[in-house]
């Protein structure tokens, strides 16, 4: 419970801290973490539509671009998450052994991940740093008339009215984008900073929301994208056991279906193009667990066998035996 406390009061002050606002030069207030992390993603994407001009070519080259930037987090979380699997059964043994003195328990716990060289934290900290990362990704993708083409909410009011939306309608920006799109003439007059940005790929129009009774191209995306989900939890937690024989802890029945079915509800939903970021991000998510299996399988491989001297003690041994014998 301690670990959980821990985990949540810095989940708490991460949140606290990228909710804050600092003041600019000019005067202005700026969210921390619009300025820390969704305006750098949103420049990148921006610059990858520019290159290749296909918005849903671009989402995919970003999901995976953000797989490798936080990489080196995700290496050092799954490091930590596979060392606190591999002590599991000690760490059971213990409490076994003083469940009637959780004080006793929490020392002696502290003295195995001490002799074992982990950190309780370990496998979270890493994790809890990669979560501002991930949502801030969306934010760029689903906005990109805030975010993309940086417009003002009066500017994108005036689109709405130049488009014949009412004023108080809901319409969101992958949609309004896509409709500047087909009637570019009607709106450019507003800002200078207003693009054609062609949200067809593979002949869809990722601005529509798919409907779950017409079926066609638009109806695939929610449901690959609850495949894909589902097929991602399996294989991390198939990788997980072959590489430690324990199944991750908290995984069960209804949250490994709950996900894809709130992935195909999100689908129908929303956007296409935010179903086709999502199953972007399953399938990079996917490689990226094969990756990092790969990774430290390897590393096993490369650590000595505890059952065997080191060279320097065999020679040590080996020059001690014949010094034995000649003296007999």
């Amino acid at each position: 419970m301690s670990r959980l406390l821990i985990v949540a009061v810095l989940a708490a002050m991460l949140a606290l801290t990228l909710t804050g606002c600092v003041t600019m030069a000019d005067g202005t207030r700026v969210n921390i973490f619009v300025l820390l992390i969704v305006r750098p993603f949103a420049w990148i994407l921006r610059k990858i539509y520019d290159l290749i001009g296909s918005y849903g070519w671009s989402i995919i080259i970003f999901s995976l671009l953000a797989k490798i930037i936080v990489l080196p987090l995700s290496i050092k979380g799954k490091k930590g998450m596979m060392d606190t699997q591999r002590i599991q059964p000690k760490l059971q043994e213990l409490e076994k052994r003083y469940k009637n003195d959780k004080n006793k328990y929490q020392q002696e716990m502290t003295k195995l991940y001490q002799a074992e060289g982990i950190s309780p934290m370990a496998g979270c900290l890493p994790t809890l740093l990669t979560f501002p990362i991930m949502i801030g990704l969306y934010w760029p993708i689903s906005q990109p008339l805030t975010y993309l083409m940086n417009l003002t909410a009066a500017q994108i009011n005036e689109i709405k009215a130049a488009l014949s939306y009412a004023a108080d309608a809901y319409v969101s920006e992958m949609t309004l984008a896509q409709q500047v799109f087909e009637n570019f003439d009607l709106v450019k007059h507003i800002s200078p900073n207003i693009i054609r940005m062609d949200f067809t790929f593979l002949g869809m129009n990722l601005g529509q929301v798919p409907d779950w009774k017409t079926i066609n191209l638009l109806f695939l995306i929610p449901i690959v994208s609850g495949v894909t989900s589902f097929a991602l939890t399996k294989l991390t937690n198939w990788l997980q056991f072959k590489s430690t024989g324990t199944m991750p802890q908290g995984q069960n029945s209804t949250m490994m279906y709950m996900m894809p079915l709130v992935s195909v509800w999100f689908g129908f939903t929303l956007p296409a193009g935010l179903g086709v970021y999502w199953i972007a991000q399953n399938i990079t998510s996917a490689l990226q667990e094969w990756f990092l299996y790969v990774y430290f399988e390897k590393q096993k491989l490369k650590a000595p066998d505890p059952t065997k001297l080191p060279k320097e003690d065999k020679k040590t041994n080996g020059q001690k035996s014949r010094s034995q014998r000649k003296k007999h």
